[in-house]
């Protein structure tokens, strides 16, 4: 393999230009039959309307824990003041500031899996977690500190009636009204409107549900049925069962009612598993990412233009929710500051990947090397926790894995397989004479690319990272020797290909320290005879 130039290539019988991946990876349509602008293999490289970048990095924002990060939640005050808090071990630690934790604030707790929720009212917001695991109290911060939740006469500060604190998980503000799910039962709780302490009223949700199983997590929905937009609340069984509510006031027939139960598919271990996306809720089951939208199509119901799907990769995410559905870790988070839906998958014990969909353009991707355990956003700003006892800033710069005091980090290793193509020819046999990559970058990286033919891809090694020689100042760097800083720079490197086939894809594996833009691919096609 080597580079070539422009004018090499002037004698070819066909040029032909494809866009980089911008429709991102599907696992549905057939190797032969894919559009062009796909892909079969897209690992670290973000679709996005106008190309394909490589993934952004991720940076230190808490060091020290005890273990495993396993959840992270955000307290935001209606002052604007806001907090950042995260549980590893037996503890509970403020994370707002970048650096190593201090003393927990929280100690000797039994499990570092809470549900949370931040409702605001007349007095206040509060960050609520419950770990329903019918030992730990409550926990609930406010702007006086952080105390705890529990059983008494819902009079005396931040005490509950009708529910033990303990028992309770999956809080949900809905209508005014705080929600809870009793542990291993049907039962849902609510509070007067706007409380945040009180007598809890009961509702079972268990007769509406045929498959029998117990209310595994609720969430809510906003929805246009044709009488305007209102809040729904969907309480999911872990029999994969969604019961649909609208309403306000549960006690009262006319001002409650079932909208319908739905088959969604039994839904992955834990209550992260479901997200809203504008208009619609996604929720992860063992079908794969089910809308609550398609589910209620009807004339009735108005979808927007920007809905998110998953058919695209529907067989791949049923596949993983099938073979790791029942391991902890999985989490689904709307990331509306950068169009990003994103979806935490375990694949083993104490291993993790992502699927990530671009609102805008519905096309999804692979995320791997990320080390993720739960997520939240702080402020638009998403965080995840690691299996290292450690937080991290997400999207964050060029590298992975940035200390603390900005120093270190890896930067990304990325790999594609772009869709196969006749080129214009199905009949034909042909050979890719010569490709070229065309990259924007702001640091000259590593490629090792190959052509694949008549669908069977080329297994690539991965290139080391290149050193990057850093860009001089002006009046410091010697004239005519020294390497002037440019911004952003095209890399546009042809290659001699291999092979000879029916039809070719470009498969590629990239190691960048630097932000890096991927716009197109030409290639110089020679045309052989026909084949039978």
């Amino acid at each position: 393999m080597f580079w070539l130039t422009d004018a090499d290539v002037a004698d070819s019988n066909t040029l032909i230009s494809v866009p980089a991946p911008i429709g991102g990876l599907n696992a549905r349509d057939s190797l032969a039959a894919m559009p062009p602008t796909d892909a079969s293999v897209l690992v670290n490289w973000w679709p996005q309307p106008y190309g394909c970048t490589v993934r952004f990095g991720y940076a230190e924002q808490a060091t020290g824990m005890p273990g495993d990060v396993e959840t992270v939640a955000a307290w935001s005050n209606v002052d604007g003041t806001s907090k950042l808090f995260a549980w590893s071990g037996a503890n509970m630690y403020d994370v707002s500031s970048r650096a190593a934790v201090g003393a927990a604030i929280v100690a000797t707790l039994a499990t570092a899996r809470w549900d949370t929720c931040n409702p605001v009212n007349s007095a206040g917001s509060f960050l609520i977690a419950l770990a329903g695991n019918g030992t730990d109290n409550g926990i609930i911060y406010k702007a006086a500190g952080v105390t705890r939740l529990t059983l008494g006469d819902g009079i005396v500060v931040d005490t509950w009636a009708g529910i033990d604190p303990k028992n309770a998980l999956c809080p949900v503000v809905h209508q005014h009204r705080l929600w809870v799910l009793e542990r291993n039962s049907t039962k849902g709780w609510y509070l007067p409107v706007d409380a945040i302490q009180g007598t809890f009223v009961k509702y079972d949700f268990g007769p509406l549900f045929s498959k029998g199983g117990y209310a595994q997590f609720m969430c809510t929905w906003t929805l246009d049925d044709g009488n305007g937009a209102e809040d729904h609340l969907i309480v999911v069984s872990s029999r994969g069962e969604a019961a649909v509510f609208g309403g306000t006031n549960p006690s009262s027939d006319a001002t409650w009612a079932l909208v319908g139960v739905y088959n969604v598919g039994i839904p992955v271990a834990g209550t992260r598993a479901a997200t809203k996306v504008a208009g619609d809720v996604f929720i992860v089951t063992q079908q794969g990412v089910v809308s609550m939208t398609a589910s209620l199509a009807s004339t009735k119901v108005n979808e927007t233009d920007q809905r998110v799907t998953s058919n695209k990769i529907q067989f791949l995410i049923s596949d993983l929710t099938s073979t790791y559905g029942t391991l902890f870790g999985w989490d689904m988070k709307y990331i509306a500051k950068y169009n990003m839906v994103i979806l935490n998958v375990p694949t083993t014990a104490g291993s993790f990947m992502q699927l990530a969909a671009n609102q805008i353009t519905n096309a999804w991707t692979m995320f791997n090397d990320v080390d993720a355990r739960c997520w939240t956003l702080y402020g638009t700003v998403p965080y995840f926790g690691s299996t290292t006892g450690r937080l991290f800033n997400f999207w964050s710069g060029s590298l992975d894995n940035v200390l603390l005091n900005d120093t270190g980090g890896t930067g990304v290793i990325s790999k594609v397989t772009q869709a196969y193509s006749y080129f214009g020819s199905m009949a034909t046999q042909k050979q890719v004479a010569m490709y070229r990559p065309s990259f924007l970058t702001a640091v000259t990286f590593a490629v090792n690319p190959a052509i694949s033919y008549d669908f069977v891809t080329a297994e690539l090694t991965t290139p080391s990272f290149l050193s990057a020689a850093g860009a001089s100042l002006w009046n410091v760097g010697a004239w005519d020797s020294a390497r002037w800083g440019s911004g952003t720079i095209p890399q546009r490197d042809w290659y001699q290909a291999q092979g000879i086939g029916v039809a070719a894809a470009l498969s590629m594996v990239t190691a960048s320290a630097a932000s890096v833009l991927w716009i197109a691919t030409d290639y110089s096609i020679i045309k052989g005879q026909g084949v039978l």
